[in-house]
């Protein structure tokens, strides 16, 4: 019997006459039956591959051969606008079956909001891990999920790196305790290098785990390339190959949106913007420009790679080199459907964007793709919990605190004495107070989380303390950085490639008022902290620029004049470079001679090493970073390299290398502030100075 056959009749059907379908994919089929024998599962499939139907077929299926009027599943999304699109979608499916489904997130109408109240419950909800923290923590809807039997978890490689990933993880673990049911979880993701951990931390070592892994079928890919020093002169080369197409524009940072979109508007017709500071209104009207037909062409950041439904693409542009391995795939397959080639044009600067360019194809070429790893010591996000779980109470004991805590899988390996430190560096803070022996939220607590019906707490985000750009009439435009508008009244600048005037700035409720303007001299172009990548180039990409260094070529069929121009640039680095090995050599420079030191780890584990290497050489000297190297100026001899060799070692061998490194500010945290000095130094170290990953390119290698 055919996997399909099993399927509930009713399913059965809506397949058939709803979507023409009298059969699975592979990937469908591999999900049912991994599902059916028990297993959280991982699904990995390329863009349109079918995992959505993947994840909801089994869910559907149960609901109607099982149902039990009560809420069965929980499908979480890292992004509004994907829960948007995929509603449609899924509610096609649901509805038909007799099922319900509700939406749940930030911009949900009251109205529209699932009450627990009025006793009707759906089968399937749709949220964000914010919304559902609102759910969770609501008294009146903690029975609300006491017959949960699936959790759904969209785009989980998003999550996984961060704080939100963490919190994610919590509300797993806190939907799991809340169920009567054994609850199966199912996550869908693009490629990632390990695949396994990432199931596993979905998953929990004593539950039945499946990666269901579908590798994209052969297609063919046509790849073009531009470098250009001149930028105008790469926005219209840009500009020639989007033009009579649907196509994407993919940039790194809202910055570089900003400053293409106004040119770009000058040389196409319809040309849309699409970022996290762009309002929803305008997001929503750029991913639905691609519904009407003729040439359409969106620039984007990194919110268009997850999996919104844009429908069938001509030729995605990449306006210099992707920053991963993982990114440059997902972006790949936004273009390629219906047996077409998917076709991608870079749009680069320099011969050293084409090392790093080649390095990123060559890496999806061989199936390589980012390893992700969660945060080792989240306890900014442990001091977040703790605060929820105090929430509306009338007190805890410590004990029982600390065994909520270790509970929750992320926290399982924190010592009980650093929870301790931190329920004391609460209480002296004011962010707990004491009633004899049980714990509450403190005064501090509530000034600073409790306003709004506790907003700022239901979410581990940070924020970016940005100001609402909004209209007289009450329009929201988007979001413009604080920095940005702190100027006088009067500033014009262009935003969303329009031009605006600066009326007033409200520091209380943090809006900028603005409204058209048609000056054309003096604009300025807003500007972000943190626009781009906190990431950087991933150490994958460094890697392979290591390894076609070392090969003296790549393994990329390039147009000859690119050939070209790859090989002029590799005949002029080292020779002697062996990928995975830290390399030193010694530069003659105008005054004196330079260290180079050659890692191909990344600019953050380089940004450590110079910091130590600045501690440790005697003499003043001045450092220059890059993903792949240190480079050392002010020695006065040859033998420098052996000075910062013996440096390293030492670096390497010490114990204590890593105590004094900067300490960070309390707000690339949301919740650190919550937390003492030498707790956050170690969640610094684990996470953002990359230390483990620092001694371990130091230590072991021959000098």
């Amino acid at each position: 019997m055919s996997t399909f056959s099993r399927l509930h009749p009713v399913l059965q059907e809506i397949l058939i006459s709803g979507l023409g379908w009298n059969s699975l994919r592979e990937v469908q089929e591999a999900a049912l039956q991994a599902v059916s024998e028990g297993c959280d599962i991982l699904v990995l499939a390329p863009t349109a591959g079918g995992k959505t139907e993947a994840a909801f077929l089994p869910v559907i299926d149960s609901i109607l051969k099982n149902p039990t009027g009560h809420l069965s599943a929980v499908y979480i999304s890292p992004l509004k606008a994907l829960i948007n699109d995929q509603t449609e979608r899924v509610l096609s499916l649901v509805r038909r079956a007799g099922l319900e489904a509700a939406v749940q997130h930030g911009d949900v109408s009251d109205s529209d909001r699932w009450k627990f109240q009025s006793g009707e419950e759906p089968d399937i909800l749709l949220t964000t891990p914010e919304s559902l923290e609102v759910l969770l923590s609501s008294r009146d809807s903690r029975h609300a999920f006491s017959n949960l039997r699936f959790i759904i978890i969209d785009e989980i490689h998003a999550f996984i790196e961060t704080s939100r990933g963490v919190h994610l993880r919590c509300l797993i673990d806190r939907l799991s305790f809340a169920s009567e049911n054994h609850i199966t979880r199912i996550g869908l993701s693009a490629t990632v290098g390990n695949p396994n951990e990432l199931l596993s931390w979905m998953s929990a070592s004593d539950r039945n785990q499946k990666l269901v892994s579908i590798p994209s079928p052969p297609s063919k890919k046509e790849f073009s390339f531009v470098v250009e020093p001149d930028f105008f002169t790469r926005i219209e080369a840009a500009a020639d190959a989007v033009r009579g197409k649907k196509s994407l524009i993919f940039v790194e940072s809202r910055s570089l949106a900003e400053r293409l979109i106004e040119p770009l508007k000058g040389l196409l017709t319809n040309v849309f913007i699409h970022h996290s500071s762009v309002s929803p209104e305008d997001r929503k009207a750029a991913e639905a420009s691609f519904d009407s037909g003729g040439e359409t062409c969106v620039i984007c950041t990194s919110t268009m790679e997850l999996g919104i439904d844009i429908g069938d693409l001509d030729l995605v542009v990449q306006f210099g080199p992707p920053l991963s391995a993982a990114s440059f795939l997902q972006r790949l397959g936004r273009t390629g459907r219906r047996d077409k080639p998917s076709r991608m044009v870079f749009i680069l600067q320099n011969p050293c964007e084409l090392l790093i360019t080649s390095a990123a194809v060559e890496s999806a070429m061989q199936h390589k793709s980012e390893s992700l790893k969660p945060p080792k010591y989240p306890a900014d996000v442990l001091a977040h919990q703790l605060l929820i779980l105090l929430k509306g109470r009338m007190g805890l004991g410590k004990r029982q605190i600390i065994s909520s805590l270790l509970a929750l899988t992320p926290f399982s390996k924190i010592p009980t004495d650093t929870i301790e430190e931190i329920l004391s560096y609460m209480e002296e803070q004011g962010y707990l107070s004491r009633s004899g022996d049980l714990y509450l939220l403190g005064e501090k607590a509530e000034a600073e989380f409790g306003k709004s019906n506790w907003k700022a707490l239901i979410s581990v985000i940070q924020d970016t303390g940005g100001y609402l750009a909004v209209l007289p009439d009450g329009t929201v435009i988007g979001t413009l950085d604080a920095r940005f508008v702190a100027g006088d009244p009067g500033r014009v600048f262009t935003f969303t490639g329009k031009t605006w005037r600066l009326l007033h700035r409200d520091d209380v409720h943090r809006r900028a008022l603005i409204e058209p303007s048609s000056a054309s001299k003096g604009l300025k172009r807003p500007f972000w902290g943190g626009s781009g990548s906190s990431a950087g180039l991933s150490e994958l990409i460094c890697l392979g620029v290591s390894e076609i260094i070392s090969r003296r070529r790549t393994l990329l069929p390039l147009p000859e004049n690119e050939a070209e121009m790859l090989e002029d640039l590799i005949l002029g680095l080292p020779d002697d470079i062996t990928p995975g090995k830290l390399h030193i050599r010694t530069e003659p420079e105008v005054n004196g001679w330079s260290v180079v030191v050659s890692t191909f780890a990344g600019e953050t584990v380089n940004r450590v090493i110079a910091y130590l290497l600045r501690q440790n050489l005697s003499g003043r000297h001045e450092f220059k970073i890059t993903p792949f190297a240190v480079r050392i100026f002010g020695f006065e001899n040859q033998d420098a390299g052996y000075d910062v060799s013996r440096a390293l070692i030492e670096i390497s061998s010490s114990p204590n290398s890593f105590e004094d490194l900067p300490t960070l500010p309390d707000n690339l945290w949301k919740f650190s502030v919550c937390l003492p000095a030498d707790v956050k130094k170690e969640m610094a170290k684990a996470g953002y100075y990359q230390t483990d990953r620092v001694r371990e390119i130091l230590s072991g290698l021959d000098f």
